[in-house]
């Protein structure tokens, strides 16, 4: 296990996390505004950035301050076993969304990443990822009419 200098590692990673924002909300930018509307496409990557920009602030100001944590530790293999599972578990999900539709891959994608991280009911991850997905759809097919992908069980009429 290697035990790191948190003070170091908060001011890099804000430093880090203020440059990225900052190129967010430059090219979030470039997207213009067409119709009526006053807010664009670029309004919410913009707001987000900002919101971002600030954080990274408060990250960089406790890091330089001294209220970071003396010490962290490192690496387990065990994280690291976690993480490569969920990037392998979100990188079907990409191919599976567009083969079985939004709803069965996003119910099975939650599944199988509550499972990953150690959640043991069935009853409960199942119950959770139906609710979640079922809300997810509700709001973004019904409220915000944005059509979510269907895959192989599109309707045809």
């Amino acid at each position: 296990m290697i035990v790191m200098d948190s003070r170091r590692i908060d001011t890099g990673v804000g430093l880090g996390l203020a440059v990225l924002s900052s190129v967010i909300y430059f090219f979030a930018g470039q997207y213009t505004a067409f119709g009526v509307n006053t807010y664009g496409p670029n309004f919410f990557p913009q707001l987000l950035a900002v919101l971002l920009f600030i954080c990274s602030g408060c990250l960089v100001f406790n890091a330089l301050r001294g209220n970071s944590k003396a010490e962290l530790e490192g690496f387990h293999k065990g994280g690291l076993i976690k993480v490569g599972v969920t990037l392998a578990i979100a990188v079907l999900y990409l191919f599976a969304m567009q083969l079985l539709g939004f709803v069965i891959s996003s119910m099975m994608f939650l599944y199988l990443i509550m499972f990953a991280l150690g959640k043991k009911q069935h009853w409960r991850i199942a119950l959770i990822s139906i609710s979640v997905t079922a809300v997810v759809w509700f709001i973004f097919a019904y409220l915000l009419m944005i059509p979510m992908p269907e895959g192989i069980f599109s309707r045809s009429y």
